[in-house]
């Protein structure tokens, strides 16, 4: 099955608005800033690059600071807590769900204050904070390089799931998978998780991959999240 290219287009531009928007807000945050500061400024400033209403229960952001980093939360739970505020050596994780002519986006990323400064992803130097960061990038170099369209949901979700553990990290979701389909509606979506038969190829929607996770002692959680596309016999950042 083949995706429509108009909707592709209007996802990459969803996705845009969101990578950018958390591009300007690494230049922006300072230590003191609470969680409700940062996610409204996230929203305000999807909004000014073209966000439509945003999909995920109409909720912009997750914004977590700190140790609510490890928080696995439905948006319909969510509330960004005013009295939790960035300190020097500090995380966040920011989850955006723009849409752009009603396609969604879905973008997290894990942001890292070091001496009172937020560091692009080259620069972290905490070992803590790099050994969080390199076991998403290596998830994520995984599924692009190593992993295949026509593999099921349940298979890719395995293989990852086994990496996790072996890295020695643990599995945050709430609802333990690491992703799921990119729709229209919310309800139809369908997630890496076990018990999930279909093949990528064969549903053939974009997804997302979010793995969100932490070390089994430590009290800072990590999520990384693209979109992908089948792109002939690999999967393609969208």
């Amino acid at each position: 099955m083949s995706y429509p290219l108009k909707q592709e287009e209007d996802n990459r531009t969803a996705q845009r608005i969101a990578s950018k928007t958390l591009d300007e807000i690494r230049e922006l945050i300072v230590p003191g800033m609470s969680e409700a500061q940062i996610e409204a400024m996230v929203c305000e400033k999807m909004i000014e690059k073209g966000s439509g209403p945003f999909w995920y229960h109409g909720v912009g952001a997750l914004v977590l600071l700190g140790e609510r980093s490890t928080l696995s939360l439905s948006a319909r739970n969510y509330q960004a807590d005013p009295e939790n505020v960035l300190k020097k050596r500090d995380i966040l994780t920011i989850d955006c769900s723009p849409t752009f002519n009603g396609q969604w986006g879905d973008y997290a990323r894990t942001i890292f204050l070091e001496n009172g400064k937020a560091v692009k992803e080259e620069e972290v130097s905490d070992p803590e904070f790099r050994q969080g960061l390199e076991a998403e990038l290596e998830l994520h170099r995984i599924l692009r390089e190593e992993l295949s369209p026509d593999m099921t949901y349940e298979e890719v979700f395995v293989i990852l799931s086994d990496k996790i553990k072996e890295l020695g990290f643990i599995n945050l979701d709430f609802h333990g998978n690491l992703g799921h389909s990119i729709e229209t509606d919310e309800k139809k979506r369908i997630c890496l998780e076990m018990g999930n038969k279909k093949t990528f190829r064969e549903y053939g929607k974009p997804f997302t991959l979010e793995p969100h996770i932490a070390l089994p002692d430590g009290k800072f959680g990590y999520k990384r999240e693209n979109i992908y596309l089948v792109r002939d016999d690999r999967f393609e950042e969208l």
